[in-house]
């Protein structure tokens, strides 16, 4: 089966997309989020045990349920996302970008000659394991795979607008809290200094027609930036987990309060 990305049309047209940032190495869980509707997965190598050797039995467990597989890689060197490719992910997001060289040398790395310098193998799983004709998988992975750059850093901001320029690169996505730190007010992503960078990234996308992703927890966050021009959406599985589960956990507890006083439930008379 060629490599196809569903997703990729939908963000070069400015429609919205949403997936969720997983740091945890299960097909299992990887299932429930296709099932509950997600349009792609990040699975995070940077921050999570994720390694190469588990990503494969991941991507395949995207594919079973409609997900596209995408990574977030914990560095840019060719290698490593490489690795990420070879195993089926259509999509690579490179951390902390700060240079308009850095942008290119990562955009290069996720694409075949004469678009790029991606290692060139036939007997991978992204190649169907050489059953695909070798220049067939080429073009379809050039057209498929995605280069997202992570920015985040004050030198990326700084060059925000000339990384924006360079060719091939096809979404910006906003690091709120390691941008927050780099701002010097670590945590603090709504601080004025963080929102105004925030604006100046979605900016520098619009202005060089290139789509901007942002992490967006609630929907609430989604209305926001979405008004200022953002396009791409991540929410953090462990962050909804943690959350869902509190609120679980807190109605089950006030409803044995209420059995045991003979309170009615919420909305009985």
């Amino acid at each position: 089966m060629m490599l196809a990305n569903p997703i990729r049309d939908k963000v070069h047209k400015g429609e919205s997309v949403f997936g969720t940032l997983l740091p945890v190495p299960s097909p299992e869980v990887v299932e429930i989020l296709g099932l509950a509707g997600y349009d792609f997965l990040m699975l995070d190598m940077e921050h999570g045990p994720i390694t190469v050797d588990v990503l494969g039995g991941l991507v395949r467990a995207c594919r079973a349920v409609g997900l596209v597989p995408m990574t977030r890689v914990p560095e840019d060197h060719p290698k490593t996302i490489l690795g990420a490719l070879d195993v089926g992910c259509v999509g690579v997001m490179v951390p902390q970008v700060e240079t308009p060289q850095q942008a290119q040398a990562a955009v290069a790395a996720t694409r075949y000659a004469p678009a790029g310098t991606r290692s060139l193998a036939g007997a991978t799983a992204a190649a169907s394991w050489g059953k695909a004709p070798l220049s067939d998988h080429i073009a379809a992975s050039n057209a498929a795979v995605m280069s997202v750059l992570q920015i985040e850093t004050r030198r990326g901001l700084e060059a925000v607008e000339a990384i924006a320029r360079i060719p091939g690169v096809d979404v910006l996505f906003i690091g709120p809290s390691d941008l927050s730190q780099s701002l010097g007010h670590p945590g603090a992503p709504a601080h004025p200094d963080v929102q105004a960078a925030i604006r100046r990234i979605i900016g520098a996308g619009r202005a060089a027609g290139v789509p901007v992703g942002m992490l967006a927890l609630t929907p609430d966050d989604v209305r926001t930036y979405s008004a200022l021009g953002a396009t791409v959406f991540l929410d953090s599985l462990p962050r909804l987990l943690l959350r869902s589960c509190q609120g679980q956990v807190q109605g089950m507890r006030e409803a044995a309060v209420r059995a045991a006083t003979g309170t009615p439930p919420s909305g009985v008379r």
